[in-house]
């Protein structure tokens, strides 16, 4: 289960690409000549929301274009992934995807279409790696103590999660594996809830992405214990890692790109590439991501499409390992 997140490209790579943005712009002379759409497979207010809508909005400032953001929450995701899956490839219905994307196709078998296969990945500009967080009262200082516990008390801990399928929920499946211990699953309907029982001691673990705790690590009602990934965290630097506690394979975290629908061109997809690549150079949407929890990452569409195959692989095999269901 032991993974590399997501592989990042040289400064050089970078500027390479760079160097080829005029023959993208000549190639996309009339490109986007109406405003673009960026389907949300979210309500508003959440991380992919956030990360979706500030890379939007640096778009629309580098290419004087206008990107709007289309919430389309509902069905884990597959509402709006399957309206873009089904849009023109055009360029002009892209789809704000993430890691459920990967989830979704152990879950839903019998899709009228194909979550992964339909969908052509622009790039992967973002990631927002998960912390694992007691709840204050829970008498373990770092991972490996928490793990010690729960084997002591095999199914006493709980582990909370903003419903079953979801990311907070594969992720405690993930520890579970990796470590060899039972925790309880305790399912709720969304984040808020999940972290307001975390704090009130009717839970004693979250396992999510960074910025859904980050507020609240300065109440002193919860504890960070690890971050699950292969670095630490920018904006939690005295964290340590999965890795440093001695757990390697416990590794996950949300990553945030953008997609269009099969068949688009692959002029109109490499342009937007190139223009996402062009704004992460800026250092204020580097500073808007990582006050946001997430890191910026650079990867090209076919480095993107590899990671999503990877992803799509790993997930599938946890679900079906821990027999997860959506409710």
């Amino acid at each position: 289960m032991n993974q590399p997140l997501l592989p990042t490209l040289s400064r050089r790579a970078v500027l390479a690409g760079l160097s080829a943005l005029p023959l993208f712009a000549h190639a996309q002379a009339g490109y986007p000549a109406k405003p673009v759409s960026v389907i949300v497979p979210y309500a508003p207010g959440g991380t992919t929301d956030i990360v979706a809508r500030l890379m939007a909005q640096a778009l629309a400032t580098s290419t004087g274009k206008t990107f709007l953001i289309e919430n389309k929450g509902g069905g884990s995701t597959t509402i709006a992934t399957g309206y873009v899956a089904k849009a023109p490839a055009d360029g002009y219905t892209l789809l704000a995807n993430e890691m459920t994307q990967t989830i979704v196709p152990a879950l839903f078998p019998k899709l009228s279409f194909d979550p992964i296969k339909d969908i052509a990945p622009i790039t992967v500009f973002a990631e927002a790696p998960y912390v694992l967080v007691v709840n204050a009262d829970v008498p373990v200082k770092n991972l490996r103590e928490l793990v010690e516990l729960a084997k002591a008390q095999p199914g006493k801990l709980n582990f909370a999660s903003g419903g079953s399928a979801s990311g907070p929920h594969i992720a405690g499946e993930l520890l579970k594996s990796v470590a060899g211990i039972d925790m309880t699953h305790i399912a709720y309907k969304g984040s808020g809830p999940a972290l307001s029982d975390l704090l009130g001691g009717q839970v004693q673990v979250l396992i999510t992405a960074a910025p859904t705790v980050i507020g609240q690590l300065s109440s002193g009602r919860m504890r960070p214990l690890a971050v699950a990934h292969s670095k630490r965290l920018s904006s939690l630097p005295n964290v340590p890692t999965a890795a440093e506690s001695g757990f390697p394979g416990f590794n996950i975290a949300n990553w945030f790109g953008l997609a269009a629908p099969k068949g688009t061109p692959a002029d109109v997809v490499n342009y937007l590439h190139a223009e996402i690549q062009k704004v992460l150079m800026r250092p204020e949407v580097k500073e808007k991501l990582i006050a946001a929890g997430a890191e910026p990452v650079f990867m090209s569409p076919a480095e993107a499409a590899r990671h999503i195959d990877a992803e799509a692989r790993r997930w599938g095999e946890l679900v079906q390992k821990a027999r997860i269901k959506v409710d």
